[in-house]
């Protein structure tokens, strides 16, 4: 009688754990719905840590949604893988590889993307979306191998036109650089001159000056004397010869 009040007790809290876990996934479907999907990955996480069975890989398959639409594509096929464990439904894993196949596609690994999409189509043969993915891949890694590769030579090449190209870069900057740093030093040596007060003349240069005006003024009162000096001998010249001889001559 105790096994059976004792199992009835059980049955009821795990009723009651999943309950409250359905309820936190209908939380997150709600938040999803609604395109918060950040809100929605916090839901499913709490949901997760009492989910159980079924229960938790269906959780972890709507985290993988949730964590898809944020551009988590890593995380987001972490939480894919997660949700294959407790999946027998064919069509269910079908759906759960297709997902798969997208995000490694967003990852940028079309290979990856390649066999996730088959088995997709292992398990639901009938999904046209999932085969017409699986064409647009195969078609995309058709591209990328018949993409001609560069070859070392044509890299080499390649690294120093680049190299070129930004030394030509560093040149012309530092140019533009010298040019403005020079026209700056020309607008404000001018706007010095325009600013600075006329200077006075050095008292050496007025000394000079002074020095050259006074021989100048010495040379000419010198040359006034010589002409006066000229002209009263001149006159006394006239004067003695105007002058009556006082001897007289005795023939």
């Amino acid at each position: 009688m105790k096994k059976i009040s004792l199992l009835i007790l059980l049955f009821s809290f795990s009723a009651l754990i999943a309950q409250e876990t359905r309820a936190k996934v209908e939380k997150g479907n709600t938040a999803y719905a609604d395109g918060a999907f950040d809100q929605a990955e916090i839901d499913y996480r709490e949901a997760l840590k009492s989910a159980e069975g079924q229960s938790k890989s269906t959780t972890q398959f709507n985290l993988g949604d949730a964590l898809y639409k944020q551009e988590r594509w890593k995380e987001a096929l972490e939480a894919y893988g997660q949700s294959l464990a407790g999946v027998e439904d064919p069509k269910a894993k079908a759906g759960v590889y297709h997902n798969m196949g997208n995000a490694w596609m967003q990852a940028e690994e079309v290979e990856q993307a390649i066999e996730n999409y088959k088995q997709a189509l292992i398990n639901d043969p009938s999904d046209e979306e999932t085969r017409q993915n699986l064409a647009k891949a195969i078609q995309i890694q058709k591209m990328k191998m018949n993409k001609p590769q560069p070859s070392e030579e044509d890299s080499d090449k390649k690294e120093e036109e680049n190299k070129d190209k930004q030394q030509q870069g560093d040149q012309k900057k530092d140019q533009d650089q010298k040019k403005e740093q020079q026209e700056q030093e020309n607008k404000d040596q001018k706007g010095d001159k325009e600013d600075k007060p006329s200077e006075k003349p050095s008292e050496d240069g007025e000394g000079k000056k002074q020095d050259l005006d006074r021989q100048n003024i010495e040379r000419l009162l010198q040359a006034l004397d010589r002409e006066e000096e000229k002209t009263q001998k001149k006159l006394l010249r006239k004067k003695m010869k105007a002058k009556p001889s006082n001897s007289s001559k005795d023939w």
